[in-house]
């Protein structure tokens, strides 16, 4: 079901932490010719970069989509699962439930909703991007230049990092 609620194209990034500019361009070079990546997948950033962010993260229009539509998503699937359980309980439940169809069926609806928002909250949280961002924005802070790839499997992310490991200062990814 995730997959079809990220439209993202790139789920994953590797991020290479390098001292200097040519030893992140020799990167990107080799990556080019030895991973087959194409250049609109590698993204330098420089030091002190303004557009950072937008480097690491280019695809912000997706992830808003998926933030937005998984909340309405999992809210809605919440928000039946809260109707059918009052229903049940309303039917066959205890005292209480029966005694107050509407009640039961107004707070587990609301209940229902709340826990939709927190598994969707859960699914477009990514807590795995944090440290390769973190990483990367402390490096260029540091006057070191940080080379990001966008992958779209397992594989290619595998690839480079297995490329940037021996020259690269640091290495980290995402899943």
């Amino acid at each position: 079901m995730f997959a079809t609620i990220n439209k993202e194209k790139y789920h994953s990034k590797v991020a290479g932490i390098f001292n200097d500019e040519s030893t992140a361009h020799s990167a990107k070079e080799t990556l080019i010719d030895y991973g087959h990546f194409t250049e609109r997948h590698i993204n330098i950033i420089t030091p002190h970069d303004n557009d950072a962010g937008h480097k690491i993260e280019p695809e912000t229009h997706a992830i808003g989509k998926l933030i937005s539509q998984s909340h309405f998503l999992f809210g809605s699937i919440g928000f039946l699962f809260g109707l059918l359980l009052a229903s049940l309980l309303s039917s066959v439940g205890p005292t209480f439930a029966q005694s107050s169809p509407m009640l039961t069926h107004m707070a587990l609806a609301i209940i229902g909703i709340f826990l939709g928002f927190i598994i969707a909250g859960v699914i477009s949280l990514r807590p795995d991007h944090d440290p390769l961002i973190n990483d990367a924005i402390e490096a260029t802070q540091q006057n070191k230049w940080a080379l990001i790839v966008q992958v779209e499997e397992s594989g290619d992310r595998q690839r480079a990092r297995q490329l940037l490991q021996p020259i690269a200062v640091s290495v980290s990814e995402t899943y």
